[in-house]
């Protein structure tokens, strides 16, 4: 999650498949154009690589081209080793890095960030939040103040330092919103959980996550006792969806 950051990447030539009034080269956009995407395409396409995703609500003039376009831009992310994810239901649309478990050599383009412990527990509510809204085909939305509450069962009873454990939440909670999975809303402290979550954190994912909240809530776990709440344990990791500088 996807730190987005941009990138000056470009598509060079028409790939394989395109229409022929895609792939015809449009007005020149600048000196020394010699691109043959149109416009909108190659705006969603630097989107896309810029991360961390396209949504349909909150990118209402890119998600039609994503959707009219899918083809052509999966296409040219393929010549980037990245894969192209398109969600309709969820109205989302993100790039990952290509499958490299048939090849060590393919080169990782996207970021991924290690999730502490704290941040696996963050995650498991978030997620659980989101897929009990879309169970009632309704958008999700959590509260500072509950998140708070969620969190606070997992401070470990001997970690007696409760500003510096709320400062970890903090920073938990800054690190989703600057990856986009936490939206800000009208509210400052309510946030909308964005749908690219359910995507990106499977099933597999989650049971990762749960198996490393069992852990910390274990009291005869060293990390259940030590406070160590904050640490990279690498229990999970969150992929950034914008290409990586």
């Amino acid at each position: 999650m996807s730190l987005p950051s941009e990138s000056p990447l470009a598509p060079a030539g028409p790939a394989v498949g395109e229409s022929p009034d895609v792939a015809s080269r449009p007005s020149s956009l600048f000196p020394g154009d010699t691109g043959v995407l149109a416009e909108p395409t190659r705006r969603a396409l630097l989107q896309l690589l810029r991360g961390p995703y396209i949504h349909r609500e909150r990118h209402p003039k890119l998600w039609p081209v994503v959707i009219r376009d899918q083809e052509i831009l999966a296409s040219r992310l393929s010549d980037l080793f990245l894969c192209l994810t398109v969600d309709t239901d969820r109205g989302v649309a993100f790039i990952r890095n290509a499958d490299a478990r048939h090849s060590d050599d393919l080169p990782k383009v996207t970021r991924s960030t290690p999730l502490s412990l704290l941040d696996t527990c963050l995650v498991l509510l978030l997620r659980d939040t989101l897929l009990r809204a879309e169970t009632q085909d309704s958008r999700a939305f959590i509260d500072r103040a509950e998140i708070d509450d969620a969190m606070s069962v997992y401070r470990p009873v001997t970690f007696t330092d409760e500003a510096m454990f709320d400062r970890r939440v903090s920073t938990a909670v800054e690190r989703f919103k600057s990856n986009s999975v936490l939206l800000s809303t009208a509210e400052e402290e309510r946030f909308e959980i964005s749908p690219v979550l359910a995507l990106i954190f499977d099933a597999n994912e989650v049971s990762t996550v749960r198996q490393a909240i069992d852990r910390l809530a274990d009291p005869s776990s060293s990390t259940a006792t030590s406070g160590d709440t904050d640490g990279d344990d690498a229990d999970g990791t969150v992929e950034d969806e914008g290409v990586e500088r």
